[in-house]
């Protein structure tokens, strides 16, 4: 059986109303946004011709968005979250105009600092409600083509906003820019208004933010692989938020004027998003120790050279570069941290992580603007360019020890990895996730008429049948006895009671003697847990489940096609 490649279901997906506004909310939002970040970064530079006032600016805002973030999630836990998105983008909205009057007005700009920390306050509880609102507005066969969407609006968002921004500052004064930001907040409470989904959660109790820190901390503590891979994640943290705030200095050197650092941000971010795809195919790969020191000099050595080439285009192409670095690093060493981590201390690792790369933010922006203030443009790009390199060397014993691990465990699960990437189920599917389920395969051997799956028995396992023949039968509500089209090998049973957490909606026994891979129903879900599921699996769950309903029976049709 042929391998299908799946696509994310994008047109399916924004058929549903609430989904499209959605979208349209955050690009009318994140798109203007974008463009006031960077059209208010460069008044401030335009003001003060300091980068120190520029790592204020920045380093305030990220502080704020770690104290509110915990308390963010809960409001978004707590109340409708349709109301949460319309009172956040409207207090947003508000407080906009006050930046817009202050900047016409050129008040003190610790009065913009203070504003600037509030606006990322009252927008804190946004990313919370709106991702807890998605899998609400479509159905589970749509989930994975929502979220891809997102993404890819996301890095398009990224790459376009700079350069609106970089347009506005051309074109007109600084104020216009933040105008926009404020309309388009307004905008979007309209938005938000239209939807028809009415959703709250209740938010769990639990430790505060320092009990979370300790707590990770302490199981990064006892995991030197993840700790080491975290170190990565943080550097690469580190150069994207100092190069952030050298960026204005360094547009200012190439005489790139105030729109050559949005040109700047614009075309790092587009080397994010023209390897994104093939940092995700990289991911299986055993060589990491190469891919991920590797990806860090091409991420940090070209903002060192940006400085000697002279001139605003050529250090473009090598800000695309960079870009590129950046996303390898981050996807690699992320993935890798997901994969070598136990499930059990995973939430609480990758908590802490989110931790540490804000407050390396914080720290490097500091220390990038006082670097450029005490020796220069040239040492303060060196220090990124060149010493994050060199720190990440201290990492390179254990990346080669990770792949060498890698490399015993991808031989060790080779036989099952092999049989699960041949299924229609797990076309698209990461390896990470194959892996995960490989890990937890139980083979069995079945005698002919033996019963593997009962109609109404709780769902317990995945089932893929290796060699042999299944039988599939059911019982409808009416009690009609139906039969279904038998499984052949490569084939597989009892995944709809498995995504639906179902009770077992047909029986299967085997035609034949059966060798079966058994993979039981908590490692499922538990790999569906650490790794996105794949659109093919869940597009299959819904095919299946449709053909059920043309039956008029809650049956599972298990025809393997």
């Amino acid at each position: 059986m042929a391998t299908r490649v799946a696509k994310p279901r994008f047109t399916a997906a924004l058929r549903h109303h609430d989904l499209r506004t959605l979208a349209l909310a955050f690009i009318a939002d994140g798109g203007a946004s974008w463009a006031y970040n960077v059209v208010l970064i460069s008044y401030v530079f335009e003001r003060t011709h300091s980068a120190g006032w520029i790592a204020a600016l920045v380093t305030v805002r990220w502080i704020v968005g770690m104290l509110c973030g915990g308390y963010a999630g809960v409001l978004a836990d707590r109340y409708d979250r349709r109301m949460v998105l319309m009172v956040s983008a409207i207090l947003a909205a508000f407080v906009t105009l006050g930046i817009a009057t202050l900047v016409v007005f050129d008040a003190p700009l610790w009065l913009l600092l203070l504003a600037a920390a509030l606006l990322t306050a009252v927008c804190s509880p946004v990313r919370a409600a709106s991702g807890a609102l998605i899998p609400e507005t479509v159905p589970e066969s749509d989930l994975v083509a929502a979220n891809a969407l997102f993404a890819v609006l996301e890095s398009v968002i990224v790459v376009v906003g700079p350069g609106i921004g970089a347009v506005l500052l051309l074109v007109g004064e600084p104020v216009w820019g933040i105008l926009i930001n404020a309309a388009s907040f307004v905008v979007a409470a309209l938005l938000y208004r239209t939807l028809r989904v009415r959703s709250r959660g209740s938010a769990e109790p639990g430790g505060g933010a320092f009990t979370q820190w300790v707590s990770g901390v302490a199981a990064l503590g006892k995991h030197h692989k993840a700790l080491v891979l975290t170190m990565f994640l943080v550097l690469d943290s580190a150069v994207a938020s100092s190069a952030t705030v050298l960026l204005p200095s360094l547009a200012e050197h190439l005489d790139g004027g105030v729109a050559g650092y949005s040109l700047l941000l614009a075309a790092n971010a587009l080397g994010s998003v023209i390897v994104a795809g093939l940092a995700q195919r990289l991911t299986g790969s055993r060589r990491l120790t190469l891919l991920i020191t590797g990806a860090l000099v091409i991420q940090c050595v070209p903002l060192w050279i940006s400085v000697f080439v002279g001139s605003i285009p050529s250090a473009l192409l090598l800000q695309v570069v960079s870009g590129v670095g950046m996303v390898i690093v981050d996807v690699l060493a992320f993935t890798t941290l997901q994969r070598d981590l136990p499930r059990d201390v995973l939430g609480r690792v990758i908590g802490t992580v989110d931790v540490m790369i804000l407050a390396s933010a914080v720290l490097t922006s500091i220390l990038g603007s006082w670097l450029l203030a005490q020796f220069g443009i040239g040492w303060a790009f060196a220090a990124i360019g060149l010493g994050v390199p060199l720190l990440g060397l201290i990492g390179v014993p254990v990346l080669l020890r990770i792949d060498k691990d890698m490399a015993q465990k991808a031989a060790r699960l080779a036989p099952y990895t092999s049989v699960l990437e041949q299924l229609d189920l797990f076309a698209g599917a990461p390896r990470s996730l194959l892996e995960h389920l490989a890990e937890a395969v139980e083979e069995r051997t079945v005698q002919a008429g033996e019963t593997i799956i009962r109609q109404g028995d709780p769902s317990d396992a995945l089932w893929v049948l290796t060699d042999g023949m299944l039988q599939i039968s059911a019982v409808r509500d009416d009690g009609v006895a139906i039969d279904l089209p038998d499984v052949a090998t490569p084939g597989y049973v009892g995944e709809i009671g498995l995504l639906d957490d179902a009770a077992r909606s047909a029986t299967v026994t085997a035609a034949t003697e059966c060798r079966l891979l058994r993979i039981p129903g908590a490692d499922f879900s538990a790999a569906l847990a650490a790794s996105t599921p794949s659109p093919s699996m869940l597009d299959r769950a819904g095919v299946r489940t449709s053909r059920t309903s043309i039956a008029a029976a809650p049956v599972e049709d298990l025809a393997t096609e």
